[in-house]
């Protein structure tokens, strides 16, 4: 059970994307001006607001920690839980753990992460990387680390490059596991994945099995040169 403090946090937190709810209704002139009616607005982020609540509730928390360096903000963080709350009810995994997880990473894995996880069921194109539109899964990695400022290669085989390459052991939530051509973001916990699969057509969040686990190839983005902050 949350402590009060983290329920006032999470409340504040969701303060951040509440607008997504919230019509806007204006009065407008008929064509004859004898009368008048309601039409309702909808704000311009409506589309955004119509994905996946993960995905949503992410948009928040990145734009929280993108605005400033203190990955322990309170404010952050409850925004932050919230998503990594509802990631793990969805794949039945343990929520501090994930929590806890998340927290030692350090900034630009989170960032990589919460990117990743906006753009859950957004629609496989292959060769694409068109943020809310369309992702194949290299395209995925690069925009998540892109957002993180990192310079990340666009093609998944140069996402495995041996000079990224990290111990299964060493792995943290934001790296990088591929297979073949075939790349999927870690979370941090167990074999927690988000990729974009080209056979279920979306992006989504994964299990990957402990046989696949053990043969991909596990990379940190971070250990290359980053080309923002």
């Amino acid at each position: 059970m949350f402590r009060a403090t983290t329920v006032r946090r999470a409340l504040g937190a969701l303060a951040v994307v509440a607008f997504a709810s919230q019509p806007i209704a204006v009065m407008a002139a008929t064509s004859s001006g004898s009368s008048s009616n309601i039409d309702t607005l909808k704000m311009p982020g409506n589309r955004i607001r119509q994905r996946n609540p993960i995905s949503v509730a992410s948009i928040g928390a990145l734009n929280l920690i993108q605005r400033t360096e203190n990955i322990a903000d309170p404010l952050y963080l409850a925004s932050r839980r919230i998503v990594s709350d509802a990631v793990a009810a969805k794949l039945g995994i343990d929520a501090v753990a994930l929590d806890k997880a998340w927290t030692r990473a350090p900034r630009d894995h989170q960032i990589a992460v919460l990117a990743a996880l906006t753009q859950l069921d957004v629609r496989y194109v292959v060769g694409k990387e068109s943020p809310y539109v369309y992702m194949d899964c290299s395209g995925l990695m690069w925009y998540s680390w892109r957002t993180a400022g990192v310079d990340l290669p666009r093609q998944a085989l140069s996402q495995m490059d041996q000079h990224m390459r990290v111990n299964r052991k060493d792995a943290i939530a934001g790296d990088i596991a591929g297979e073949g051509t075939h790349v999927q973001m870690y979370l941090g916990v167990g074999n927690a994945m988000v990729h974009a699969p080209f056979d279920r057509k979306t992006v989504r969040l994964k299990m990957m099995s402990e046989e696949q686990a053990v043969r991909v190839v596990w990379t940190n983005p971070s250990h290359i040169a980053t080309y923002r902050l």
